[in-house]
């Protein structure tokens, strides 16, 4: 069942319990987010990661968690899944106060399965930037730190020319 039924399953898992999500993985699987540094091989552990995207409660501050697939591809070996995450009613992003604010972020979720179709392999990439500048952190969704340049700041001998100042 390895297919985009099955990545339907798998986030839909998220919402009703850490334990339906964790029995789709093998016994013997690697889960890697990249973003979080986080690398688990444990039940229990993966358990604990997945337990707060269960919530239901609106106003305890986890939010409720709305994923969306945007995309699949693969096959009963392997699959990427691009997905979109929307924490409404989040308190906190990264440890961030939200204020209040709503946001959203995009990924992509590598799979590998194994020969009964449980996941062997996990590796997720997501965008942390987005959402931290939508809360009003001054990072910029082009890479960096957005802040404000001084007019008087000496420009490098090297730096391109936007297109706008042209001649």
């Amino acid at each position: 069942m390895s297919s985009y039924r099955f990545a339907v399953l798998w986030l839909k898992a998220f919402r009703e319990s850490a334990e339906k999500v964790c029995a789709l993985y093998a016994d013997d699987f690697l889960f890697e987010d990249l973003i979080l540094d986080q690398s688990i091989t444990d039940k229990e552990d993966l358990h604990r990661v997945f337990a707060p995207y269960a919530n239901k409660d609106l106003n305890n501050g986890i939010g409720i968690n709305l994923f969306r697939i945007d995309e699949y591809i693969g096959d009963a070996r392997s699959g990427i899944i691009r997905w979109t995450w929307e924490p409404a009613g989040s308190a906190a992003f990264l440890g961030v106060p939200t204020g209040g604010k709503t946001f959203s972020t995009s990924g992509q979720t590598f799979h590998i399965y194994d020969a009964d179709g449980r996941i062997k392999r996990e590796s997720t990439y997501w965008d942390a930037v987005s959402p931290l500048h939508t809360l009003g952190l001054p990072v910029s969704i082009h890479g960096g730190v957005a802040a404000p340049v001084p007019a008087s700041a000496p420009v490098p001998a090297s730096a391109p020319v936007p297109a706008s100042a042209a001649v």
